[in-house]
């Protein structure tokens, strides 16, 4: 008997290992690897591209704002400057080196000096004139009479002797005491010396400037003999240069800060209307453009101003002063019509991209069906003719 376990039927699993595995075709197979490898290629230089539009936009405005930030220091640094050559103006003048020199000689006394009350009746108008034509006094008041009453110790021009004395001054100049004090003795030294903004009298920002007077026959180096002092108030004469002529830019703002202990100060108008000397901010606020310029001068980059809005900044510092110069412009304006355009050139890219692998595969899969159905219909006339050809044996056979 024969055994059942070995019936010709075969499984399933035997019939599948029992057909013919169709052989690899590396041609189809090295294009499919060539045609996937043309695609991330395209999409990566077409984002490289993307990213290179958008670094050449960023050093543009960095290039943009860097110029404006040098031209308003360039500006500060002119207005303080000027400040300076008014006080120069005074120390260089003969009539008071005359005096300054004659008071030394008489070791400070007043009395000794040739004609001394001429000579400072002369002085002090000397500096009221000066401090008048230079902005060194106090601002108009509301209903100010023609008796032209100044406010006291607020601003103006005043001469001190070898020790810091007080010898004639303007009208409206403040005492030589605390911050004006330090300013003078260092003059006295021999060198410039600035009193950096701070809210004075008035309950305005003020600034300071003294500088040295030297004798009429003073060696090089010598220390001064005495000191001219100016205060004035800090106005529209400094904050306009804050302003670009031709700027148009809706968000664009130029300030100024520094820092004091831990806090960011702004010295300067703001744009959302905060005063000079009104906002603080820590140093250590995360991103916080007025802090990183503190730290790194002459920095650009992608950061937060005082109101938290994301910005584009450089910074200058200004020479001889702890005051940092800040040009922004809010990313929105600066880069979201460029960003909206790239994003559209990707977009593009991307698109012709995915419409010319689709075209691809379809000529592709059209060219194989039409080789496919060729392929088809000579197997059929072949077939034909095979049995055309069997059948004509098969009645030859049987004659």
């Amino acid at each position: 008997m024969a055994d059942p376990s070995q019936s010709d039927e075969q499984t399933p699993a035997e019939t599948e290992e029992a057909k013919p595995r169709r052989p690899v075709n590396w041609f189809v197979v090295g294009g499919a690897i060539a045609l996937v490898g043309a695609i991330a290629a395209s999409v990566f230089f077409a984002n490289r591209f993307v990213e290179d539009e958008r670094a050449r936009n960023l050093q543009a405005w960095q290039i943009r704002l860097g110029i404006v930030a040098d031209s308003r220091a360039a500006a500060l640094n002119e207005w303080i400057e000027q400040n300076f050559v008014t006080l120069r103006e005074l120390t260089e003048n003969a009539s008071l080196q005359l005096y300054m020199t004659e008071l030394q000689m008489a070791e400070g006394d007043p009395d000794a000096v040739t004609d001394e009350p001429a000579q400072a009746s002369y002085l002090r108008n000397l500096l009221v004139a000066s401090a008048e034509r230079a902005g060194f006094k106090p601002p108009p008041t509301a209903g100010e009479i023609d008796a032209n009453i100044e406010r006291v110790g607020v601003a103006g021009l005043g001469l001190t002797d070898a020790d810091g004395k007080p010898i004639v001054s303007t009208p409206s100049m403040p005492p030589i005491a605390g911050k004006i004090r330090s300013a003078v003795a260092k003059a006295l030294e021999g060198e410039p010396a600035i009193i950096d903004i701070f809210m004075g009298a008035s309950n305005l920002p003020t600034i300071g400037f003294a500088l040295p007077v030297f004798g009429v026959q003073s060696d090089e180096g010598a220390e001064g003999i005495g000191v001219v002092v100016g205060l004035r108030i800090v106005d529209q004469s400094l904050y306009s240069r804050l302003v670009q002529p031709g700027s148009t830019e809706a968000t664009a703002e130029t300030y100024f800060v520094r820092r004091t202990n831990g806090t960011v100060e702004y010295l300067s108008p703001l744009a959302d209307g905060t005063p000079p000397l009104k906002r603080t901010l820590a140093i250590d606020t995360p991103n916080l453009a007025a802090a990183i310029a503190i730290e790194k001068p002459g920095g650009f980059g992608i950061v937060k101003d005082y109101l938290g809005e994301e910005v584009l900044t450089t910074s200058r510092s200004i020479a001889n002063l702890p005051w940092v110069l800040i040009r922004k412009i809010t990313r929105d304006e600066a880069l979201s019509e460029v960003e909206n355009r790239l994003n559209t050139m990707l977009y593009v890219f991307v698109t012709i991209i995915v419409i010319v692998t689709v075209t691809v595969i379809a000529v592709w899969r059209h060219g194989s069906s039409v080789r496919a159905t060729e392929a088809a219909q000579k197997f059929r006339v072949s077939s034909e003719r095979f049995e055309n050809i069997t059948k004509f044996m098969n009645v030859v056979s049987n004659v």
